[in-house]
């Protein structure tokens, strides 16, 4: 907009000796491409079978990471952001829904949005069917609605068959508070045939979707007793392969299992003891702050156990646990915490996405509050639970976060050069850079390009920046994926580190001079050695 009124305005001087022949049409400033992890991150997705994740955020924007370094930054023609989103796995779809309860259909490839399907009610679930990909979404008003992904035309299809909440719920159903749909998810093993809806006030319910009925229904004293306080369910999620159990997180703090008819047993659920009550408590310490839990993950093992992976966080407290689900003992729990810094807004588990050479290394992904993008490597994870099992001390496992382009210090002034060589820059010479970038989403820091004077006279566009905390940055900005060449960190006389600002830098290229000012009114002349590979800079103050 800036450059665009600045245009206007030279225009408008053309008759009076101004800029001749150019308008205003002629400058189309826009991003041309966009690194890293955009600000006000909100929400994660990941496609397993192309190895993307998606990151939504607060104003509409969608970053998608994939493999080899690939990026792409979609944005929604309104600035609205979502609050759910999930791929049709392996399709080259991304469905969002977003908070004026807008469907959107994203082909990934073209990078476009391909279909807007508004909905009329407040979306409060949703869920994609993988394989057959039907779309399940449940509404403020208990209704279940379905629809058909259509690949070919990339857009969605009504269909007319409904969940309507008077028949789901049950004959008590009052029409009160608490009954919008804030679960639904196909059972395991019987994906196409029977749906769990998990309503606001803690009420399930097993629907036979060819058959059109309940087979179970559960959870309905949970808000009738007395000695307890009401709760709302905040999240779900299934927590064995077969589909018998379900783990379910309450805003007051609450974590319960609940079992489930699989389709192996009778329709008839009456065998169950008594199927109001949970299987178990889980005591993790959210009740004691009654922190929400957010978001709750359950990720297979062996066969016979479990890791159920439990965020939970307020505006006053947060606590991000992982424990093991045992299938014959429920009688001890073995956790961990996660020691995280702040309170986390969203989880993934992304495989195949940091170093090609483990592309069976699976990386939790945390997307925190900040905006931060904090990674474990999960089989760490695995290992500290299993070791606490045993009498040798565990270690915790490590963690990394996403790094940005230019650091932790902004940019005060920057220099743009371009090489004399005219030459065409060809695919080996491209291939080469990019096989020298940094993964983004790795757990390890790879080494940035080694600081000799050759790599500069080789680079064809060099971007050279200076920092407000007093560093200077080389950077190969011959794509649009600046590569750090090197970093310098000036010092005083006495070796102390010079954190003063840059204000001023010049560089010339044919003699590899490098000119640099600072707040505190200090000139450096820095030169670089030709005939050393450890220390090539000679530094005048």
């Amino acid at each position: 907009m800036f450059v665009k009124k600045l245009v206007e305005k030279a225009s408008k001087k053309q008759h009076s000796g101004g800029i001749g022949g150019l308008r205003a049409e002629d400058v189309s400033p826009r991003l041309a491409f966009h690194y890293g992890v955009p600000a006000d991150a909100a929400l994660l997705a990941y496609d397993p079978l192309l190895h993307v994740l998606a990151v939504a955020t607060r104003n509409g924007q969608i970053k998608l990471l994939g493999r080899d370094n690939t990026q792409a930054l979609l944005q929604s023609p309104s600035p609205i952001p979502s609050k759910f989103m999930q791929f049709a796995d392996g399709q080259g779809v991304l469905l969002s829904v977003n908070t004026q309860n807008q469907i959107e259909v994203w082909d990934i490839d073209t990078k476009r949005l391909c279909y807007l399907h508004p909905f009329e009610k407040q979306i409060t679930a949703f869920t994609v069917l993988q394989k057959s990909f039907y779309i399940y979404a449940g509404d403020s008003f208990g209704n279940v609605s379905l629809f058909k992904l259509d690949l070919g035309q990339r857009c969605l299809v009504d269909l007319p068959y409904c969940i309507p909440f008077a028949e789901s719920y049950g004959s008590t159903a009052n029409g009160g508070n608490g009954v919008d749909v804030a679960f639904v998810s196909p059972q395991p093993l019987a994906e196409s045939n029977r749906l769990l809806i998990i309503f606001r006030d803690g009420v399930m319910t097993l629907w036979d979707i060819k058959a059109s009925r309940v087979v179970f229904v559960s959870g309905r004293t949970t808000q009738q007793q007395s000695h307890q306080e009401e709760k709302n369910v905040t999240s779900s999620c299934w927590a064995c392969s077969k589909g018998s159990k379900v783990a379910i997180g309450y805003d007051s703090g609450d974590i319960y299992l609940w079992a489930i008819p699989d389709i192996f047993s009778a329709e008839n659920s009456s065998s169950s003891s008594n199927p109001n009550l949970p299987l178990q408590r889980l005591n993790l310490g959210y009740k004691l702050d009654k922190v929400p839990i957010i978001s709750l993950r359950w990720v297979p093992s062996d066969g016979k156990s479990g890791r159920l992976y439990i965020n939970g966080f307020s505006e006053h407290a947060y606590l991000y646990q992982v424990l093991i689900l045992n299938e014959e003992s429920e009688s001890r729990i073995v956790k961990m915490v996660l020691p995280i810094t702040e309170a986390c807004q969203g989880m993934e588990f992304v495989t195949g996405l940091s170093d090609p050479n483990k592309q069976r290394q699976t990386v939790l992904v945390l997307l925190l509050k900040s905006g931060q993008i904090c990674l474990y490597d999960d089989s760490e994870i695995e290992r500290y639970l299993l070791q606490s099992q045993s009498r040798s001390p565990p270690t915790l496992p490590s963690h990394s976060f996403v790094k940005q382009p230019y650091g932790d210090s902004g940019i005060n002034v920057a220099k743009f050069y371009t090489s004399d060589r005219t030459a065409t820059a060809n695919e080996d010479y491209f291939s080469t850079l990019a096989s020298k970038y940094p993964w983004l989403l790795s757990m390890k820091d790879k080494g940035q390009i080694s600081a000799s004077l050759s790599n500069i006279h080789k680079t064809r566009n060099l971007y050279i920046t200076g920092h407000m905390d007093g560093t200077i940055s080389f950077w190969d900005a011959s794509c649009p994926l600046l590569l750090q060449i090197f970093m310098i960190k000036q010092q005083h006389e006495d070796n102390t580190s010079s954190r003063a600002r840059i204000t001023s830098l010049q560089f010339d290229m044919s003699s590899s001079i490098l000119i640099s000012g600072d707040q505190g009114g200090t000139v450096r002349v820095i030169t670089f050695k030709k005939d050393s590979s450890d220390n090539i800079l000679s530094i005048l103050q």
